[in-house]
Formats: structure tokens, sequence, C-alpha cells
């Protein structure tokens, strides 16, 4: 007994020496980079929750096991793991973390750290457009985001703009991406501040917009505005601008026109129009030029002013914006007022509550361009501009027969006015549960459209008429989530489940009004009329949601994302209501493996896929059933019947538009973040697409919209930035970005073809100026192959066709001797293959120069402007361009210009006026000192800047602008036509900026 208890003795004696040994002291000092002492890092025993933190001077001591291991972290400073080895010192220097490791962002009902993100995610930085004078979220997403495409489509001040994430889905929807500002699902973005702008983030792949369900298959954009902060903030900025027109057409002076007009009449054999000595008056004083009547130096403003503050607790925020824009071309403008107000409290450590309330109200004056742009390339210059009587020229006797540019400018007047007004209301509960909170939001937007469109006499044939347009929308919305976030051990997991719905209800209303009596009073006074019409319509839809997400990472390097979202819509019946849009992702941090550690070459790497389902509800409310249209009919002369006539067959198996998509992804970090690589390819494709099919007679004619089409989008993406010089004074920041896009129609459900047309053509098209065949894109223009013109060797071949050397020649594709539309095919395209980017900032003290390319390649353009004033027939009758200085003649037979001869018969609709539309554009440059506060005390902050926008364009494209198109951003079907449309301008800005 006793050798037992003497045993048992030395072993507890053993033992505790054992654990003397185990629980050494450690000391130490913790330091930065530059040997500057650490204060409050935390130090940890590896797998326990015994530790300490550095003082003030960055020392430490702690009792750890020899064995054990030392978890060093600290905020902005990569975590490290230091193995003890029975040291008694361990003195550390910690690396700062990359900027955008620690970098959270919006990934869609919440937030995510960057670096944990396994999606297709682009984020634009408030930096990298502060320095240029932005007025719209557009102008904030063009050129900067790889695979997002930004065309101004319309040049004019509040002009529409058509943005593309990653290529089109769909021919009957609408396919801008969703937008979502503050919780808000589809917003308006037209109705943003962009200095209200906090975050920003634009979601790509299937994975981050699949949480969006029926609406994220056009990708998403997320926008946060921002809020108050501790104390209380004043800032004022305004801005003046200039602007005049790119480039205008190079049009004959009036002498050489005329000649030009009476060299044709005497080769087609009719009389010349003009004597010689018109002609040598007209060289004298030179003519008319249309195009110097309708544009002029615009002008504008901006005034933002903005105030913030709040305490421990409570925030505040109240911004308000003016915008006044006199656009290039005459008797045109725009005007915004935008005020906002965004407050948040915490009212306990479990309880936030949140309100934010925005109001907007936009006026566009005769912004849609057409008109007078056309009639400017079309009306002879040996025209004058107004009569002896001082009202306008009526007819042209020579060029156009349409109403001239003056008319077209001052006889009509279109306004189109909005009132905005979006409400959100919101808390955040910390529940008893550790890592798990509730968060309801509710929502509320109201849009009032009112529209207004006048027609004088003078461009009605003596008709006078109005059109008002008014419409109120109202959309509400309620979501409620439930977030979980949890870590243990080296698991980390965070969860979402959401419920939300949304109503949309537009009611409005038509007056069109016709023989005005008092016309003066233009569209307030259409009660006094000869005939009018009015109408009314209704329309609801409602969506129910529930969806869920994981995020899960072990050891902060292997990643996976799986989401499911459930959305049930009342457009569709009873048996499609609801689909499901699953999505998984998953990520591996090769730069937490030791063996990339051990490179010592990336501070990130991250190699990511995802794949995913999305939908798009792209039909109205009611597609699913056959409507009854009201209609007026005449029966034996007897005066006008109103009635009702069935409309285009409904169709009850309707169903989801589907786009599946996968995508692969490389980041890459190098020099502790400071210079930034990511790559991405993604393909896409959408099944089930809604198409509208034509209906035989005997089945009641008419169209049917029907699933049955196909279409594909895939491409590559590449975007590098960092700031490659960081020295003293010095800085230069950059970011780069390209990105390449193929977009095809797969499946017309057996259709060969199906024509999308636009009416842009004033008469010029013959058929459709577009069409939908599989193994094509969107947007593929439809015309005649234009060859030239018949040469001399070339006379048997132009008999047979009726034509004579000189004439236009058109490929004859079915060898019949006959141009027609059977003739007609593929001819250009107008989806740009390739989109970029290049924004640059540099900085020395004070002063910024900003410097923004951006680009579009691989795209064709139908100039029907140039084809106006280059055909010689139809509405323009005479040529008014200075290439027909190269007309075909004796002696140039050479030249592809045709001649004027009696057998010329031009078909505009043609490779001819099917142009290069690729473009590299300056942007933007802008150069901005920041006055030293010193001057004021360090009580306020000044900063002074100019800027000069879209100031040089690189093109072959002969139009005044590369970008401008005639039609809107609702149709990817049709696109690219340039007849009159309003080009983007080159503008003068300077600015200050006040902060209190």
């Amino acid at each position: 007994m006793r050798k037992l208890l003497g045993l048992a003795m030395t072993f507890l004696v053993l033992s505790h020496c054992a654990a003397i040994a185990q629980n050494g002291r450690v000391a130490g000092k913790v330091t930065d980079q530059d040997n500057v002492a650490l204060p409050g890092v935390s130090i940890l025993i590896s797998g326990t929750s015994q530790g300490t933190v550095t003082d003030a001077d960055g020392n430490y001591v702690i009792n750890a096991p020899g064995s054990g291991n030392l978890v060093f972290s600290f905020i902005g400073y990569t975590s490290q793991t230091v193995a003890i080895g029975n040291r008694s010192t361990i003195d550390l220097q910690m690396v700062q973390e990359s900027k955008s490791l620690g970098e959270l962002v919006v990934v869609g009902y919440g937030t995510q750290k960057k670096t944990d993100v396994t999606g297709a995610l682009s984020v634009v930085s408030t930096k990298e457009f502060s320095q240029q004078p932005i007025t719209r979220l557009d102008q904030v997403l063009q050129g900067r985001v790889a695979g997002v495409q930004v065309t101004q489509a319309n040049g004019a001040p509040g002009g529409d703009s058509r943005v593309r994430v990653r290529g089109a889905n769909s021919v009957l929807g609408n396919n801008d991406p969703l937008y979502v500002i503050d919780g808000f699902v589809g917003a308006n973005y037209n109705l943003l501040n962009p200095n209200d702008i906090e975050s920003l983030q634009v979601l790509k792949d299937a994975a981050s917009t699949s949480i969006y369900g029926s609406r994220g298959a056009n990708g998403v954009v997320i926008i946060t505005t921002k809020k108050g902060a501790k104390g209380i903030k004043v800032s004022y900025e305004g801005q003046g601008s200039v602007s005049n027109v790119i480039k205008k057409f190079d049009i004959l002076p009036a002498g050489e026109f005329a000649e030009i007009v009476n060299a044709r009449a005497l080769a087609t054999g009719s009389n010349p129009p003009f004597t010689s000595e018109q002609i040598e008056e007209y060289k004298r004083t030179g003519g008319t030029d249309w195009q110097d009547l309708i544009y002029r130096t615009g002008s504008g403003q901006q005034h933002q002013a903005t105030i913030s503050g709040g305490n421990e607790k409570t925030s505040f925020l109240v911004s308000g914006n003016y915008v006044n824009q006199r656009g290039i071309v005459e008797n045109t403008g725009f005007k915004r007022y935008i005020i906002r107000t965004n407050l948040s409290t915490q009212v306990n450590k479990n309880l936030a509550l949140k309100f934010n309330i925005s109001g907007a109200r936009t006026n566009n004056h005769n912004t849609g361009g057409g008109g007078p742009l056309i009639e400017a390339l079309q009306w002879a210059p040996t025209t004058p501009a107004y009569g002896a009587d001082g009202q306008p020229t009526f007819a042209d006797p020579i060029g156009s027969v349409s109403r001239s540019p003056i008319d077209q400018l001052y006889d009509k007047s279109y306004d189109e006015a909005r009132w905005n007004i979006n409400a959100i209301g919101g808390l955040t509960y910390q529940l008893p549960i550790r890592g798990l909170s509730l968060d309801l939001q509710y929502a509320i937007n109201y849009l009032d459209l009112d529209n207004r469109n006048f027609t004088g006499k003078r461009l009605s044939n003596n008709n006078p008429n109005a059109n008002r347009y008014a419409s109120d929308q109202v959309t509400l919305q309620n979501t409620n989530s439930l977030n979980y976030t949890t870590t243990f051990g080296d698991h980390s997991i965070n969860a979402v489940a959401v419920l939300e719905t949304q109503q949309f209800t537009d009611r409005n209303f038509t007056a069109t009004a016709n023989g005005l009596r008092f016309p003066q009073l233009g569209y307030d006074n259409i009660g006094g009329n000869a005939a009018a019409t009015v109408s009314s319509g209704y329309s609801k839809w409602t969506l129910l949601s529930l969806l869920g997400r994981v995020n899960y990472a072990f050891k902060d390097k292997y990643l996976l994302t799986a989401a499911i979202r459930r959305d049930g819509s009342s457009k569709f019946s009873e048996d499609n209501r609801n689909s499901v849009f699953p999505s998984i992702a998953v990520g591996w941090r090769l730069s937490e493996e030791q063996f990339i550690k051990n490179l010592n070459v990336f501070s990130n790497l991250k190699l990511r896929g995802s794949w995913g389902i999305t939908g798009s509800q792209a039909i109205n409310p009611y597609a699913t059933l056959s409507p009854y249209n009201s209609t007026q009919v005449a029966f034996n002369n007897t005066g006008v019947t109103a009635g009702v006539i069935q409309g285009n067959q409904g169709n009850r198996n309707l169903k989801w538009e589907t786009t599946k998509q996968t995508d692969v992804g490389l980041e890459m970090e190098f020099l502790n973040g400071r210079i930034r690589l990511e790559a991405d390819y993604f393909h896409k494709r959408t099944t089930d697409l809604l198409l509208n099919v034509a209906l035989p007679n005997y089945a009641g004619g008419g169209t049917q919209t029907r699933n049955v089409g196909e279409i594909e989008n895939k491409g590559f993406e590449f975007s590098l930035g960092g700031s490659p010089v960081e020295t003293g004074k010095f800085s230069w920041e950059t970011n780069l970005n390209l990105a390449t896009l193929k977009n095809q129609v797969v499946s017309l459900g057996g259709l060969p073809r199906l024509g999308a047309g636009t009416g842009a053509g004033g008469g010029m098209s013959i058929t459709n100026e577009f069409m939908l065949m599989p193994g094509q894109s969107l947007g593929s223009y439809w015309g005649l192959n234009y060859l030239g013109t018949f040469k001399p060797n070339q006379a048997d071949i132009a008999a047979l066709q009726g034509r004579v050397p000189g004439d236009p020649r058109y490929q004859d594709v079915n060898g019949d001797n006959a141009i027609t539309t059977d003739d007609f095919q593929i001819v250009g395209r107008a989806f740009p293959r390739m989109t970029g980017g290049w924004n640059n900032t540099f900085t020395y003290a004070g002063l910024t120069l900003n410097v923004f390319f951006q680009g579009a390649f691989g795209l064709d353009k139908l100039n029907y402007t140039r084809a106006g004033a280059m055909s010689g027939s139809g509405e323009a009758r005479q040529f008014l361009l200075t290439e027909i200085r190269d007309y075909y003649r004796p002696g140039n037979e050479d030249s592809d210009i045709p001649a004027f001869t009696k057998t010329y018969q031009p078909f505009t609709q043609s490779s001819r006026f099917i142009e290069d539309g690729s473009f590299v554009r300056l942007k933007n440059i802008s150069l901005s000192y920041n006055v030293p506060t010193s001057i004021f005390r360090d009580k306020a902050t000044v900063r002074v800047f100019a800027s000069a926008t879209n100031v040089l364009t690189i093109t072959n494209y002969s139009g005044p602008d590369p970008e401008s198109s005639n039609v809107g951003s609702n149709t990817d079907t049709a696109m690219g036509i340039d007849r009159g449309s309003y080009p983007n301008a080159k503008v003068y800005t300077v600015g200050i900026t006040l902060g209190f």
C-alpha cells in the first residue's frame, strides 16, 4: 500500500512538473511592416478561447503550451498562426491585408466579404466616377464593368440608354437588368441621383442572380444609398456646362449642289432647274446651312446639396439635386428635381429601425430626335429658310417633299413628365439565438406619367392635333428575411431565408383630338375638336416568392454557396404559375494553401465556378387570355359605329422563359492587392423563348404568344486594375476591362426566320429591317448585298436586269435577274462583339487628373440618315452629301457611287449603307484641385474642377455619333438604325465642391 501511494505521489509530481513545463510564459512585441508598434492585436492559443491583446506599445505576455500555436489577428492585417516551439519570446511583424480582402459587398438579401463571394460580381467604387460630371446611373456603369454594355442610344438630355449584362436573352421581354435600390426590387434608375450612391454592385452569373429568380436573368444592379455619420456635415456642388454636336455631315455648298442637280437633270433628259446666274449667286451667298439652323450650343447646370449627421445611435441624411440642360438641338431640353431623406436609429442593442424616402420630378421636352435632324439632311441648301413674310418656307421645290426643319422644330411639342415617390421602412431585430436576426421591410413606389403631344397646322396639313396620356403606377413590396451567421472551429455558415411579395397596378387614360379649334393652346385645351377618341386601361400583377441561400466556408479557403427561389406569378395560368430557380457555386482560395503562400506571389488567388437557373416573365399580365378590343366601323355610309373585335388569341400554356448559365472565374491579386486581375468565361442559354407566332386565318388569324425558341450568349470577361504607382505625393490608379460576346439565336421553334421592323426608315425600308434566324445574332440587319456599280464590262449582266453601267448592282441571290425581297439576306449585326473601358486617375498633392476611355467593337450600323441624303429618290429627291462628287461618269468608271441614269433604281435597305459602328471614345477628361484645408483652418474643404466629355471619338462611322440610334432600350431584335437620331454631344464643364 505504501508503495502504491508512493507511486501515485510520484505520478502527480511529474504531471505537475509537465504541466508547468507545458504552459510556459511567452512574451513579445507586435509591429507593422514599418516596425511601428500595433496596440490591440488579438492573440489566441489555437483551439481555445484563451488569449490576450497587445498593449499601447505592442507588447504582450501569455501563458501557453510550448507545443501549441498562437493566432495573431488585427483588423486590416492578415491573420497569422505561429508555432511556439517551446520559445519564451516571439516577436511578430504583421502584414497589412489587401484592401479588397476585407471588403464587404452586397449580394442580394445580405452581404459577404468579397473574398468569400463565389459568383461573378463586379464592384463600381464611387472613386471611379467622383471626378466626372455624372448625372445618371447609366453614365456610372458605362465602360466600367466587364460584360456590361451601355449604349447612349439617344444623346438628348435625359435621353434613353440601353444597358445589357452579358448580352440579351429575350425577344418579347425587356432585357434591361434588374435594379435594386436600398432593397426595393425593380427600381427606376433614371430617378436616382448618382451623388447619393454609397455602393454599387453588378451581379452577373446565375449563382449571384438566381436569388432574384424570375427577374434575375438579365443581371442585377444593387445600389445602396448614403447614410449619415456622427457629427454634422454639409456639402454643396455646383457645375455649369456648354455643349456642341460632336460632328456634322459634310453637305454640298449651295452653288455646287445646284450644279450637281443640273448635271443629273441633263443626264436623265430633264431641264436643268438652275440658271448659271443663280448658281453664281449661291456661290457668292452660300445658301442655307440647315444643320447650323437646327444645332446650337447647348448649356447645362447641376446643383447638389447634402446635409448629414448623427450620434452614436441615430443618423440622418438629406440631399437635393437639380439638373437643367438645354440640348444641342434647338427647342429641346431636360429638367430634373430629386430630394432624398435617409434615417436610421439603433433603438437598443437588439433593435434597429430605418426609413428612406425619395421624390423625383423629371421633364423631357422634344428629346426624341427625328424630324428636324432628318430634314436638315434632305432640304436643299438652295432653298431659303424663311419667306418674304418672315414665316418658315413651307415647301422645298428641289429637295425634300416633307416640311422644313424649322417647322419640325417649332410646330410640334412633345413633353414627358414623371413624378416618382419611393418610401422604404424597415427594422432589424437580433433574436435571442446568437447570430440569428429578423429583417422586415415594407416599400411603396408611386410613379405618375404625363405625356403630352401636339402637332400644329403646318406639320399636320391644317389638321392640328394633340394627345394626352396619363398613367398612375403603384408598386407595393414586403420583404421578410431571417439571417443566421455562425462560426465553429474551421467552419463558418451564413444563411438567409426570405418571404417576399410584390404587387403592381397601372391605371392609364388616353385622349386624342384632331381638328383642334384653338391650336394656339396646344395640348392644354383638346376639348374643342372636330374628332376625338378616348380610351383607358387597367392592369395588375402579383408575385409571391420564397427563397433561401446558404454560404459555407471551411478554413476560409473552401467555399460553397447554394440558393433556391420559388416564384409564383399571376401572369401565368394556374398550372404554370410557379417555378423554381436553383443555383450552386464553389470557390477555392488557393492563396490560403501553403504551397501557394510559399511562392510569395499572390496576396489573393481564387478559382470559382457556378451554375444556376434564372427566369423571365416576358409577357403582359393578361397574355394567357384572349382579349376583345374596341374598334370603330362604318355601315352603309350611315356613320361610324363603335364595336368590339376579338384580339390575338391567348395561350393558357404559357410559362416562364428559363435561362441556364455556367460561369468559371479566376481572381488574382499581387503586391498586397495593389494589382488585381479577374477573368471569367460564361455560357447562357435561354429556352422556352416567348415568340409571337402567326396563326392561319382558319384558326382566327393574328398571332399567338408561344414558348418555342432558344437564344445563346457566351463570352469572356477580363478586368485589370490597381495602384501601380504610389510614391510620395504621386499616385496612379487604373482600371481596364474588356469583354467579348457571341449572341446567337439557336431555334425559333421550327420557323426558318422571323422579321422584326422599326418603322424608322421613313419609307426607305421595303420590308423588315431586321431578321431573326437560327445561327444569327439578335439585331441582324436584313437587306440586299450591294456589289457596287455595274462596270462597262458588265453591260450584258446589267441589261438582263434592265440596267446600264453606272447603275447600282445588288447580289441576285436566286439568279432570276430581278432584284426583289427574295434576294434579301443578313448584311450586318448591331450587337457589338467586344466592349471595354479604361479609367485612370493620377493624383499629385492636391491635383487630380482623370482620363476615361470607352469603346465598342465589331458592330454595324444602318445609316439611314446618310442614305436619305445620298439616295436621290423617295422623300429626299436629291443628293446632298459631298461624297456625291465621286459619282460614276465617263472617266470615273471605278466609282461605286451610282451614275445619273434613267434606269437608276436604288435600294437603301442594303449593305451600301451598313457601316462599321466600332469606336473608341475619350469619354471624359477632368482636372480638379483640392484647396489646402489649412487656408480655412481645417473647417472647410474646397475642390474646383473642369472636365470635357466626348471630346475625342475615333471611328470610321460617317454620322455624327456611332452610339446614337432611333431604337430605344425596349428591344434587342431591332437596334442600331440611325435615322435622324439625336447625337451625343461634346460637353465642357466647370464646377466647385464645398464641404463643411
